[in-house]
């Protein structure tokens, strides 16, 4: 028999559905270039990125997401904050982002979600829309 909802031994900590997401994101932390990094999976709340970053714990950074197509491209930015730095993947929480990033976000979260419905009612719930303000 499968448990649907977590136990009280094992309670869910993560506030915001997770999804994967398959891109790059560059990293950007003390002014300089950290590096680029494949995206485990990614949420309203923040990221996880593959491999080590050396960002410690607590630590702020920048994202950079960068969005072709075949008519137009986009840069999408996020600031962050380092959750937690193991040595296969880094958490980071999102802290600030502009507009069209915000909107880029829900978008992709929205339609990788295998519930689009319970994902959308967390965007009424969690976001005002003037939340989504850069760094």
């Amino acid at each position: 028999m499968t448990i649907a909802a977590p136990s009280m031994f094992n309670p869910e900590k993560r506030k915001h559905v997770r999804v994967r997401f398959t891109r790059d994101v560059r990293v950007f932390a003390t002014g300089k270039a950290c590096g680029q990094f494949s995206v485990k999976n990614l949420s309203l709340g923040g990221l996880l990125i593959e491999g080590p970053l050396d960002v410690p714990v607590g630590g702020d950074c920048r994202l950079e997401i960068h969005e072709t197509g075949r008519r137009s491209s986009l840069i999408l930015n996020f600031c962050g904050k380092i959750l937690r730095n193991e040595g296969n993947g880094v958490g980071i929480r999102f802290t600030g982002m502009e507009e069209d990033s915000f909107m880029f976000l829900q978008t992709m979260v929205l339609y990788s979600a295998d519930d689009p419905i319970e994902v959308a009612e967390c965007f009424l719930d969690d976001f005002a829309p003037d939340a989504a303000s850069i760094c």
